[in-house]
């Protein structure tokens, strides 16, 4: 879990030692804590594209918190707008996955702990128009609906047993749905020879991420989120074939991050990706048609590292 989520956790866990009977006292706590952001950012994080879909661990605090996040797209042509443009529609499937461990010592001495994962779904809609300009550039403005569900499962050991009555819905044991509204915008470069294909593309995005039907109204949230992200790759022929279909090798780098107020929910502002995999056209006719890709990538940053092996579509 993010560090600022987790500084409050605790916090409130020494509260609830303390004043074990002030369960209001606990529950205001939590409402003041502002958690909303963290909640918000793990679901923009499932929605979005630019941070990569990767295993991630947290390296800045005492614990390693972990991130899991998977993402299963699809594009296709809608209709042309004019002659140098046309309408994509698109849908795609995330799903996040965050794992942390609360160490929890009790007076006068007990130990115990709590085991919690934050589980985000989405699904999103939208429709983003392909405008070619001169030199190669591509202008991609777009639009995307999503609906997302967040909920928490947590395990309770030792001496943290106690603060379950105190703890379950507004903190651990929780679900909320919510809505992301996420206007973007792409900026692809491009060339293409028959030696190479280089590529480099810069994204945007805004979304305005709303709570609602949550299990308890401490949980409701407002919050905004900001993403960028932009991405290099190097794609050229191995003189080899694969079902009768030319096979490339790949080569890409790119660096993605957070903007915002709310860009330190996660307890990592950016992150950097470095990766390399093989590609084959999915026509055998047409070598510009939606491409299998196979890669594999290191990332890294400021208190975040992580890693990712993945087969997907490139479009």
């Amino acid at each position: 879990m993010n560090a600022a989520i987790r500084s409050t956790c605790l916090g409130i866990l020494s509260i609830a030692f303390a004043v074990p009977a002030a369960a209001q006292s606990v529950r205001s706590t939590i409402a003041n804590a502002r958690l909303g952001p963290g909640y918000a950012q793990l679901l923009n994080l499932a929605a979005t594209p630019d941070i990569s879909e990767a295993h991630y661990e947290l390296t800045g605090g005492d614990t390693r918190p972990t991130i899991d996040v998977l993402r299963v797209p699809f594009e296709s042509r809608w209709r042309a707008l004019s002659g140098d443009s046309d309408l994509y529609w698109r849908i795609a499937a995330g799903y996040l996955e965050v794992k942390d461990d609360f160490p929890v010592d009790a007076p006068p001495g007990d130990a115990g702990g709590i085991s919690s994962k934050w589980s985000a779904y989405s699904l999103s809609g939208g429709l983003v128009a392909k405008i070619r300009l001169a030199g190669g550039f591509t202008l991609e403005p777009a639009l995307d609906l999503s609906a997302a569900e967040l909920d928490n499962r947590t395990r309770y050991s030792g001496a943290a047993t106690s603060l379950q009555p105190l703890l379950d819905r507004i903190l651990f044991n929780w679900r909320t749905n919510a809505s992301l509204v996420t206007p973007n915008l792409g900026l692809e470069w491009k060339l293409a020879t028959p030696a190479r294909t280089v590529k480099v593309r810069g994204h945007l995005a805004w979304s305005w991420i709303s709570s609602f039907d949550e299990s308890d109204p401490v949980l409701k949230f407002h919050e905004t989120a900001g993403v960028y992200s932009i991405r290099a790759e190097h794609v050229a022929p191995t003189g080899m074939q694969l079902a009768e279909r030319a096979l490339h090798w790949v080569v890409f780098g790119g660096y993605a991050g957070f903007f915002g107020d709310n860009r330190k929910a996660l307890g990592f502002n950016s992150i950097a990706q470095a990766g390399a995999g093989v590609e084959a056209p999915l026509s055998i006719t047409r070598l510009d048609s939606t491409r299998v890709r196979l890669g594999a990538s290191y990332l890294f940053g400021s208190d975040v590292k992580g890693w990712t092996v993945s087969l997907g579509f490139e479009y």
